[in-house]
């Protein structure tokens, strides 16, 4: 088991299941510690946005603590003022599950070069899709053209990796911490008191739905 500390980066799998970079960061890590990089600015003018995230990061929080995985909060103008935070650290290893859009593409090539010239371990997992797109392929290495084999080709890909063995997230001897108190300012100024028309949007809707 590693000795250095496992961190999560947290960006928009509020899950414990079928996460693969907390479930690989918690199966080789002794401490595991999950890191969301709050963007200020982007929520200034976002009340309901701002009060979503904070149920959310919340909800996952009280998941995480069950594993006693510790989730801290970063807050930045942007990712690379954030990864530039936790770089001043050391002894850590970093994970994290792809996101589609090309942007952010983009931005993982970028810090995925910005590690490797620190000498950071890291890895970058599948996202949100069963299998990756270079990964269903016609026996002779060609795309499909037809629907119904290609997918069964993807569903037994898929089921003969075993998925939901590796993807098992596994439980902590006691929390790690990276940053002092990096959650509870957020909770803090989430919590402030709401315009009324928030506060009646709340009543009204929060009663009856809640984020996965």
């Amino acid at each position: 088991m590693d000795s250095r500390i496992g961190i999560f980066w947290l960006r928009e799998d509020f899950r414990l299941t079928r996460n693969d970079a907390l479930a690989y960061a918690s199966q080789n890590h002794e401490k595991v510690i999950t890191i969301y990089f709050y963007k200020k600015k982007l929520f200034e003018d976002r009340r309901a946005q701002k009060w979503w995230l904070f149920k959310s990061l919340e909800n996952f929080k009280n998941d995480l603590d069950k594993k006693n995985i510790n989730l801290e909060i970063i807050e930045c103008e942007s990712y690379q003022e954030g990864f530039k935070t936790i770089l001043n650290q050391k002894n850590f290893s970093i994970y994290w599950n792809k996101i589609y859009e090309p942007n952010y593409l983009n931005f993982d090539q970028k810090i995925s070069n910005l590690l490797l010239e620190n000498k950071i371990e890291y890895k970058i997992f599948k996202g949100n899709l069963l299998n990756e797109a270079n990964e269903i392929k016609k026996n002779d290495g060609t795309p499909f053209k037809v629907f119904t084999p290609f997918w069964k080709t993807a569903e037994k890909y898929y089921l003969d990796k075993d998925h939901q063995k590796k993807n098992n997230v596994k439980s902590k001897p006691s929390k790690t911490n990276f940053f002092k108190n990096s959650y509870l300012w957020f909770h803090n100024r989430c919590r402030r008191p709401l315009p009324m028309s928030l506060i009646c949007w709340h009543l009204t809707r929060w009663s009856c739905w809640a984020p996965i």
